[in-house]
């Protein structure tokens, strides 16, 4: 069955958690609110927190739910994680809210604590949640296996992830990517209110579907170039990427368009694992820029911690002004890395200040993924900028 019909209409999951079955329909689309009952439990999927596009997975007995986490230990929580997925349990007219990782831990973010459940509790949790995610992400699929899914001339249906608006497109060209149009006036219309009624380069995370799967990409908002198909209202093609295309003119990935494939796979995490210090402060400055602020969070080892709380409440926009070519200083020991470079901050009433900015970075071990552990922001007399 084609996943992107099941994003719409739900498909039944059957399960067993704790002393409860488990009945819910799994399905991404918009969540009509018809008023909460007294009790329920609600895992819910969404890329973003203001996601209009969800996957809901409601489990049959909130009271076994809520016995799963009343037997659970909590412990302090040193950071909160950045997660996709929430679990919302209601009994008594009492609603708790918890992010879920991908591990099957939970977290309260009230009250700043992990809740590390029974291990048969915690492995069934984590199924559910990859069950989930499963059906909310597109499968992420080289460009070389893509394209035949995609051939010159077919339509196919494009589906921004976060909003669930769907639009129909037809691959006119394109051979290091896909260059397509809309196929009607109303096709147009839809893709024009995901860019909120103004054309854009900004890529976003879109699903492909292709009649048999629902593939991971990226799209950007912009009409240029050729045009084919008439009174569609669109002058000219955009572009969709998929895992390792490359642009037509240079050859190389375009790394927003990697960023939003990855997003539309669900596994940006994974993706940012393998990263560098220069990489990682690269995708910072493209994620923040791009307002993937749950993308840009990923890269912390605290993803709520006070510096980007206030760079977030200062800055609108961030531009490098540092050579092309520079690298991080990585200590002996390869377990600590820093990175500064001169940047402009760009406030949203327009004001730019100069500024040194300086990344540091750790991993635990050299097999460990590197994450930003502090970022400092100073102007020319050394004064901190982020100061509170």
């Amino acid at each position: 069955m084609d996943r992107l019909r099941k994003s719409k209409t739900g498909i039944m999951l059957l399960a067993a958690l704790m002393i409860g079955s488990v009945f819910g329909p799994v399905g991404a689309g918009t969540v009509p609110d018809n008023g909460p009952p007294d009790n329920e439990a609600i895992l819910r999927v969404a890329a973003a927190p203001n996601s209009t596009r969800t996957a809901e997975l409601t489990l049959g007995s909130p009271g076994a739910v809520q016995k799963m986490l009343n037997n659970g230990v909590r412990i302090r929580a040193p950071y909160l994680p950045v997660s996709d997925t929430q679990l919302s349990v209601r009994t008594g007219g009492v609603r708790q809210t918890l992010a879920v990782d991908r591990n099957g831990f939970a977290y309260d973010g009230e009250q700043g604590q992990m809740i590390i459940l029974r291990r048969p509790d915690r492995l069934l949790l984590k199924k559910r949640v990859d069950e989930l995610r499963g059906s909310y992400y597109g499968t992420l699929l080289s460009w070389d296996d893509a394209k035949s899914r995609i051939p010159m001339s077919s339509t196919f249906a494009l589906t921004d992830l976060e909003t669930g608006k769907t639009f129909r497109v037809q691959r006119r060209a394109g051979s290091s990517h896909a260059d397509v149009q809309p196929l009607t006036r109303e096709d147009t219309e839809i893709m024009k209110d995901i860019y909120e009624g103004k054309w854009s380069w900004k890529r976003r995370a879109v699903l492909v579907g292709t009649g048999d799967a629902v593939l991971a990409a990226s799209m950007h908002g912009m009409p240029h170039g050729g045009d084919g198909i008439p009174d569609n209202g669109f002058s000219g093609h955009f572009c969709v990427h998929f895992l390792g295309s490359t642009t037509h003119k240079s050859r190389s990935v375009d790394p927003e368009h990697q960023l939003m494939v990855y997003k539309a796979a669900g596994k940006l995490t994974g993706y940012m694992g393998t990263m560098n210090p220069d990489m990682l402060a690269a995708t910072f400055f493209k994620t923040y820029n791009l307002k993937e602020l749950p993308a840009a969070r990923m890269l912390f080892v605290d993803p709520y911690n006070e510096p980007l709380e206030r760079l977030l409440s200062k800055t609108e926009r961030i531009s490098s002004d540092s050579k092309p070519g520079k690298t991080a200083y990585i200590a002996e020991d390869g377990l600590v890395a820093e990175r500064s470079e001169a940047v402009k901050l760009h406030a949203a009433d327009n004001r730019v200040r100069q500024a040194r900015f300086v990344l540091r970075f750790v991993r635990g071990t050299p097999a460990e993924p590197w994450k930003i552990e502090s970022l400092a922001a100073t102007d020319g007399k050394g004064r901190d900028l982020l100061e509170r």
